[in-house]
This record gives structure tokens, sequence and C-alpha cells, in this order.
């Protein structure tokens, strides 16, 4: 484990006086203070087996990977804990939230953060949360509304248009902006109708919907064809407004924003982390948001860097990512992090490798330049030699690659048998684990 594994995954040593005195004067332990204590302990077990060589370094792995699990368990802690200290300031300085609750488990919901955090229904206008939501399909399947009982068979595209059509005229925000946005764009079988989308959008927007707000700052951004002239100025306090009454999109465009110091922002480094951070808070499956968090922490553009949350921010883009930089970037923090944690990063059993080339594949199917040429580097350098013993590949000699997870290559049937045995089956299986959680604490 390197010497400055402290600094780069922003756990702490655990405090001394934490444990209190004796009788009366003991304090009481807070689960933090037993995170610690196990860290210590585990580190203190990998201290004791010091020694460079291979054997050793297989006998530490075992106690690597329960440090790693551990340490993670405490900084994505400690982490939402720093999101909620973020949320507190931004209703501190902008008001309580709005929210209404779920009308199946009756939980707050914050209805205008982020559409994603609920399902709604065009036959009645009611919706349900997320969990709520995933459970049923998970369970019995949605095939009726949970509210109102009608069928949800797939309707025609006139049909649909007609229902939230319907929904538009009672004054449902979400309604009006779908409706419009739908019109303004041409989409889900709507026929394109600027102006006419575009006063939809603006209703909603007066009734100071959050994603109709953000919407309508899109379109002035960008400017609409003999329907809207294009203005920045109105573009940004449209987005300014929707950020600062809790919409998640908005909140993480801003963050992008700050960060490039681009479309009349400057370069803000504090709101960019404060604005990315408040967009996780407020929907904790924002690609976006996720994606800018990811980066800071990779980059160590932030007073505490984490290389575990570098690998969880990245994670939770990669598994919405459309352009492939999400990817390329958990396969190269996941190697940081294994790096941090094993002597030796490509130890049989704790070898990253597998999962570093399935993301970077990822990545490469997804487009992303960059990643297609590491990938053809990185192929180029690990086809001429045994993963086994190491022995060289001749001058035209090719080894047989590992048909799973095709990052492995071999000199013989023999030595791939061997590696498979040695633990490169558990290398193998966890490589396509695509929850970065789940592939820390896999077997």
């Amino acid at each position: 484990m390197s010497d400055d594994g402290d600094l780069r995954t922003g756990t702490p040593e655990p405090d001394p006086s934490a444990c209190g005195g004796d009788g009366d004067e003991k304090e009481e332990r807070t689960d933090e203070d037993r995170m610690l204590d196990g860290i210590a302990e585990q580190r203190g077990l990998i201290e004791a087996l010091p020694g460079n060589t291979s054997e050793v370094a297989l006998r530490r792995a075992p106690h690597e990977k329960k440090l790693g699990q551990l340490e993670f368990q405490y900084q994505i802690l400690a982490e939402k804990k720093r999101l909620s200290s973020v949320l507190a300031k931004f209703e501190e300085e902008h008001g309580p939230l709005y929210s209404e609750p779920c009308l199946i488990c009756l939980e707050n919901i914050r209805v205008h953060a982020s559409q994603g955090l609920m399902l709604v229904f065009i036959c009645c206008g009611g919706f349900i949360c997320r969990n709520c939501a995933l459970g049923m399909e998970e369970s019995e399947g949605l095939d009726k509304c949970p509210l109102c009982r009608e069928s949800l068979d797939e309707k025609t595209p006139v049909e649909n248009a007609a229902k939230l059509k319907a929904l538009a005229d009672r004054g449902v925000s979400w309604a009006q902006k779908d409706y419009g946005t739908h019109l303004v764009h041409g989409r889900h079988g709507f026929k394109k109708q600027g102006m006419t989308g575009l006063e939809w959008i603006k209703k909603s927007a007066a009734q100071n919907y959050p994603p109709a707000l953000h919407e309508l700052s899109n379109i002035y951004r960008k400017g609409m064809a003999s329907v809207l002239r294009k203005s920045q100025e109105e573009a940004n306090e449209l987005l300014l407004k929707s950020a600062n009454l809790g919409c998640c999109p908005a909140n993480a465009q801003l963050a992008k924003l700050y960060f490039r110091g681009t479309d009349g922002f400057g370069v803000d480094p504090d709101e960019v982390y404060f604005r990315a951070s408040l967009a996780f808070a407020l929907d904790d499956a924002s690609k976006d948001a996720s994606g800018v968090l990811g980066s800071l922490h990779y980059n160590e553009s932030i007073p505490e860097p984490s290389l575990y949350l570098a690998c969880y921010y990245t994670n939770v883009a990669a598994s919405e990512d459309t352009a492939g930089v999400a990817s390329y970037l958990y396969s190269q923090a996941l190697e940081n992090l294994t790096d941090h944690l094993h002597d030796q990063t490509f130890l049989q059993g704790s070898d990253v490798a597998p999962a570093m080339f399935f993301w970077l594949r990822k990545s490469c199917d997804l487009g992303h330049e960059k990643a297609t040429r590491l990938l053809k580097k990185w192929e180029d350098d690990w086809r001429r030699m045994c993963a086994n013993c190491s022995k060289e590949a001749k001058p035209g000699e090719k080894y047989k690659q590992c048909s799973k997870c095709k990052a492995q290559w071999y000199c013989s049937k023999e030595c791939q048998v061997e590696a498979w045995r040695a633990g490169h089956n558990k290398d193998c299986k966890r490589a396509s684990i695509l929850k970065f959680e789940d592939y820390l604490n896999a077997a």
C-alpha cells in the first residue's frame, strides 16, 4: 500500500482521544469512530507483513482488499454527510425545497428537483416515487396505473398527446412543460410547432416550475429560428432562477459553466464543487452531476480528493454514459485505486486489468477517440508477455487471449490454467460488474 494513502483517500487517522477516559468520563462511540478503529486495525495487519516478494504480496492482498472496503464505507458515509450539509446550506439561503408525498409510500419527494425522481402518469396526472416504481416493476410489473387503475398498455401517439394536452389544459405544470417541449422539438409523435410549444413552456415557467425554467433557458441560449431570438442574458437569468429553486439539471449545468468559464459565467472552482454537489444531493442518479464530481476527485481539483470517490462518481456517470468520457475515467480511476491498495496492481486474484479493459472497451464502443488509442496501446503491449510466467513473445508469435475478459494473454494452455486457478477466475468474473461498490465487495 502506498505511503500517501491517507492523503489520497481522504481517510483520517483515528483520534485516540475519541476513546474517552475510564468510567463515567468515557464518551459515546460514533459510527465514524468505530470505522476508523477498523481501518487502523486492518492497516496494522498489513504492516505486520512487510516485504516486496510476490509471496508476501499475495498474503497481504486479502487484508488490503478488506481495507479498501472499510475505507470506502467510511468515505461514502462522510460524503453523504457533506452532501446533506450542502443541501442544508442551500435551503438556508434559498428557502425549503418544494416537495409532495409519494401516493404509495407517502415519503416526501422533491418533485421540482428532477423528473427522474418520480414516475408520472398521463392517465390521471399523479405520480409515484422512483423507488416505488422500480419495486413494482420488479415484483409484479406495472400494467395498470397504481393510482387510477387505468391500463398502461401502449397507446398510440395521438392518444398520448390527447391525454397530455388534457393535463396541460388543467394547469398541471409538468404536463405543460412536457407538452410544450414535445411540440418545440417535434418528438414522441408530435408535429413540430415551435411557437405553440414555446407558449406552453412559458405557461409552466410562469408557475415557477424549475424544469420549465431550465428548458426555457436552453431555448434562449440557442435561439429558435423565426420564433425566439437568442439571448444569453435571458438564458442565464432563467438558469440561475431554476437552479436556485432546486432544479438538479440546472445546477449540474451551472457547475459545468463555472468550470469552463463560458456563456457569461467566470471560472469559479468553489461554485463548481458546490453546484455539482447540490445537484447530486438532489438526485443521486444524475449523470451530469456525478460526472463533474468524479472528474474533480480524479484530477485532484478539490481540497480533499478521494480515490474511492473518484471511482464512485465516475462509475455513476458511466452507468448512463453516451460519449465514453465517464467510462474512460472510471477505467483509469480503478487502476489508481488498485495501485494505492496493492503493491502490485496486476496481482492474480486482485488484478484490475480485466475491469480496466472492460470499461475502456465500453468507452471505445461509444466513440471516445482517446480510449480507442489507449486500448490499441494496451493490447499491443500486453499481448507480448504471458500474464502468468512473464515470458515474452518472439516476433510473429501470438499468445492465447483469455476468451472471457480479453485482457490477458498466455504463452501456453498450462499457464492459462495455472493463472485461472491462482485467481484470474475471480478477476474475470468481477470485470463486468457494473456498480463500483459491488465490484469492490466481490469475492
